[in-house]
């Protein structure tokens, strides 16, 4: 398969010093990149030799970014441009480790549909060398009728079945021949993130939850606030066992403040009043911001975040928080 060599710089530009610990609270964000604006939207995830990756768009529907962390976000390279995309106009998408270690990289692009009207589909790029270099884009289908639109990772249920959940329809893809098919019941959630718990059990953002592959579904009450801004909230499972979601709290997109809130029975009841308030900059936060939350290493969390609030020490810009995990740890009556 041919391949798009991506060059990286020698030298990691260092932008922070120290991990939190439990009792570093609250987390400080870690500045990632600069002179940024529109749906900037990044996505994130951490590779099989532990470098997180975090892509971005530096401007409103153009200029993909990528940078690196060999440290577990304490330090960045330098953002350069995503190869296979500096040619198309796009929106930001979703980024995921499979498995056998290959990264995932699936964004959306804008095209003019057969009736005129500006739409949106899928593309996607695969890594096989920690996000060095990778393959020619592929697309999925359009779909004619709506916008097909991804910002969540894909969940893997076999070598050659990739769930999407797109914002028109939920899509398994299979990557050895390119078919794509109606996945479970054929229910649309709509665009919330999907996760697979260590128990084979499937969680909707749509407050719904499958234990038995999305034939049938049970409503899950109470559940985050996911539903209808599922494109700027997300849900992450842990190989421990629980389900972490991200709450925007507060009036505007982006919210005043944001808060974990665990599921530690497969999804089945959230701990609801014991949720925790990781990111409080006592202010308006600027922009949808699109909180994105990875697993670091078996004590930490990291999200990835936009705040393109200009009057903030350094202007507008992409960051990252380091969250122990000790910090979600049930209270003691």
């Amino acid at each position: 398969m041919p391949r798009r060599t991506l060059l990286l710089p020698a030298a990691l530009v260092v932008l922070s010093v120290g991990s939190p610990a439990a009792d570093d609270w609250p987390p400080k964000p870690v500045r990632v990149a600069s002179g940024v604006s529109g749906h900037i939207h990044p996505a994130a995830c951490v590779t099989k030799a532990g470098t997180v990756l975090v892509v971005f768009s530096r401007a409103d529907f153009k200029d993909l970014r990528l940078t690196r962390s060999a440290d577990g976000g304490k330090t960045w390279a330098d953002p350069v441009a995503f190869p296979g995309a500096e040619k198309t106009d796009i929106y930001p998408g979703a980024l995921t480790t499979l498995r056998d270690g290959r990264v995932v990289h699936a964004w959306n692009v804008w095209y003019q549909n057969d009736k005129g009207e500006k739409s949106r589909h899928v593309r996607l790029s695969v890594s096989s060398d920690d996000g060095k270099t990778w393959s020619e884009p592929k697309d999925l289908p359009k779909n004619p009728a709506a916008q097909s639109v991804v910002r969540h990772p894909l969940v893997e249920l076999a070598d050659d079945a990739w769930l999407f959940p797109l914002m028109d329809r939920m899509l398994v893809y299979s990557p050895k021949t390119g078919d794509v098919k109606p996945f479970g019941d054929g229910r649309n959630h709509g665009l919330v993130p999907v996760v697979r718990t260590p128990k084979g059990t499937l969680v909707s953002g749509a407050g719904l939850r499958s234990a038995d592959g999305g034939k049938t579904w049970d409503k899950v009450a109470p559940f985050p606030a996911i539903g209808a801004n599922g494109w700027r909230f997300e849900m992450v499972a842990l190989d421990n066992g629980w389900l972490v979601a991200s709450e925007v709290t507060g009036p505007g997109v982006g919210g005043e403040r944001w808060r974990f809130v665990v599921s530690r029975d497969d999804g089945k009841t959230w701990d609801l009043d014991g949720a925790v308030v990781y990111y409080d900059p006592g202010r308006a936060i600027g922009g949808r911001a699109c909180p994105r939350t990875v697993r670091l290493d078996k004590d930490t969390l990291g999200t990835v975040f936009y705040d393109v609030d200009a009057k903030q020490p350094g202007g507008p810009g992409v960051f990252f928080l380091r969250v122990p995990l000790t910090a979600l740890t049930p209270r003691k009556p």
